[in-house]
């Protein structure tokens, strides 16, 4: 009874198509808590989400106890019901106005009796909801709303949600973070339930005291790749192996390096505070002695060859917790077009587009502007491109319900109630929605293929004449550039939040796919995640003293105009003309 993963690799939706995941082969086994090291950027949480059945991969295969995962472009409930997938902030997942209500969402997929639900409920509050004091009343009582929740709180009902469903696989993504310690003990003692019951668990952490002593064995990640799996005892003798990783050792290992080195005997294996203790009295009786080399020839090999498969990658990393699929294209990243055009050339055309599209009067002219826009969208790497479209979804359905709407006569001629619908007023309004339509393709793509960065230097240069006549261009400049900036995080979001209610609803539905039945608890956390980095920016702006003056006039590497920057622009402003010579 495991998990199979067979030559796993997962690539990225960057331009760049950096591997997240490379040619990953293991067996996870029931029974067993399995330990996920790495340094950020190592595909910890890319490793998570695919186990979870979350991201399909882009070559190799899973197979849950002989099954495979991927069966029709989906996963079958029935494997994705085995899987508890706990986010690394799981208090984010919350959205009803009751904690009883939360229970009942996550419970649901499974179709369980009432009373084997209340059961399950009642256990998980047990493990999960201690009192401070005595008789204080519970904390996660099934009427309280869970915003009402310290954030320490909010964590441990997240912790709690995810193993009340009793998952055959617990699949925890730095799940200590954030928490006091009584919740660790808490989250410890299921841990250790959970093998004792004869099921597996996964946990990716950077927290090696608390988790090292508990697990039964070690994977180690490096740059998307598996260099090492191995019992947490044997790593406790490698510690070059953490720190080729880029990873920093934890105080046990630490203390047996500086007895090692003041020759003093002590054992390196001592995975808890008790052996250490043990250890130490142990060792003040002994002899000390010259350092010794210890390892075998057979251990040295082993070794040797981590070492190689380290050093064969880079150690920098960089795939991050939570990657979006618009993810900038940052000029050392992309050598393609868009990465070297200069971002006032984005600006001089975006800005000629937009005023061409705005003036526009007919059918025909505004299709023939929305043709540049959808060339430079379909260069976009396949990815981006499908997020496009799902984006584009919603908002082409609320283009037709207002034309819908607006087409709509209602009279009373005779007495009684007529509807109607007029064409000319549904046209009016539908030209007027497809001119918005264009702006915001085109806005979508300057927000992919423009840093942030980059982004508000050629605002910067293009305001500049606006400047030097003392208009308060700069305020402008920085509420355009936020919008810009709001658009590919606001996508960023969407698709964090996606993934973690198909967590909890456990459909079979192919990737990047919501339930309508969920868009409610999806949507109330991302509006709070919106809000809460809006707010975070703000004071992030105010923190840097951002001045009227900070942000004009400063020459900036970040802008290199170069002759073929000089050719597009007398192309598009050759089209420029032309669009304004067909208007009428």
């Amino acid at each position: 009874m495991a998990i199979e993963l067979e030559h796993v690799g997962i690539a990225s939706s960057q331009p760049d198509k950096r591997a997240l995941l490379q040619d990953i082969t293991v067996r996870l086994n029931r029974g067993e808590i399995t330990l996920l090291l790495g340094c950020t950027g190592s595909g910890k949480t890319t490793l998570l989400q695919t186990i979870a059945g979350l991201k399909p991969p882009d070559a190799g295969s899973l197979k849950l106890d002989g099954e495979p995962f991927w069966q029709n472009g989906k996963v079958p409930q029935s494997i994705l019901l085995q899987m508890g997938l706990v986010f690394q902030f799981p208090e984010q997942q919350l959205f009803a106005r009751s904690i009883g209500r939360e229970f009942a969402y996550s419970l649901r997929p499974y179709r369980l009796p009432d009373e084997q639900k209340k059961k399950q409920i009642s256990e998980a509050l047990e493990r999960w909801d201690s009192p401070a004091g005595q008789g204080e009343k519970e904390r996660f009582h099934s009427d309280r709303s869970p915003f009402a929740l310290s954030g320490g709180e909010r964590r441990r009902l997240g912790l709690a949600l995810g193993t009340a469903t009793q998952p055959s696989w617990l699949l925890l993504d730095e799940p200590s973070a954030g928490l006091e310690a009584q919740s660790v003990v808490m989250l410890l003692d299921a841990l250790d339930q959970h093998r004792t019951a004869g099921e597996g668990a996964i946990v990716a952490t950077h927290d090696l005291d608390t988790f090292l002593p508990h697990a039964d064995r070690v994977l180690l990640l490096q740059e998307g790749r598996l260099v090492a799996d191995l019992t947490p005892r044997e790593l406790h003798t490698r510690p070059d192996l953490l720190e080729l990783a880029g990873m920093g050792l934890p105080p046990s290992m630490q203390l047996a390096q500086q007895f090692a080195a003041a020759g003093i005997h002590f054992p390196s294996t001592a995975l808890t505070p008790e052996e250490m203790a043990e250890g130490i009295v142990q060792s003040v009786n002994k002899p000390i002695e010259p350092k010794v080399d210890v390892i075998g020839n057979e251990d040295q090999c082993r070794i040797d060859e981590v070492k190689l498969a380290l050093s064969s990658s880079n150690i920098s990393g960089g795939e991050g917790t939570q990657e979006a699929i618009y993810a900038h294209v940052e000029s050392g990243s992309s050598r393609g077009l868009y990465g070297a055009m200069d971002p006032r050339l984005k600006w001089i055309l975006y800005i000629l587009l937009v005023t061409a599209t705005m003036l526009q009067h007919h059918w025909l002219g505004l299709s023939l502007t929305l043709v540049p826009v959808i060339l430079a969208l379909v260069v976009l790497p396949r990815q981006a491109l499908m997020g496009c479209l799902k984006l584009m979804k919603p908002l082409v359905l609320f283009f037709i319900v207002s034309t819908a709407l607006s087409g709509t006569t209602l009279s009373t001629e005779g007495g009684a109630l007529h509807f109607g619908f007029s064409l000319i007023q549904a046209e009016g309004t539908l030209l007027n929605v497809y001119r918005l339509f264009i702006v915001t393709l085109a806005s979508l793509w300057f927000s992919l293929t423009t840093p942030y960065g980059r982004m508000v230097e050629g605002l910067n240069w293009v305001l500049g004449i606006g400047k030097k006549i003392k208009l308060p261009v700069s305020s402008f400049a920085l509420a355009v550039s936020l919008i810009f900036r709001f658009i590919p995080m606001i996508w960023s979001e969407w698709q964090r939040f996606s993934l973690i209610v198909r967590a909890r609803g456990k459909a079979a539905l192919r990737p990047n796919t919501v339930r309508v039945r969920d868009l409610g608890p999806m949507v109330i956390p991302l509006l709070m995640a919106l809000f809460q980095r809006a707010e975070d920016m703000t004071i992030a702006m105010e923190m840097r003293k951002v001045r009227e003056n900070s942000l004009l006039g400063a020459r900036s590497s970040l802008l290199v105009w170069s002759k073929r920057d000089t050719w597009i622009c007398i192309i598009g402003l050759i089209v420029f003309v032309f669009y304004i010579r067909i208007r009428d």
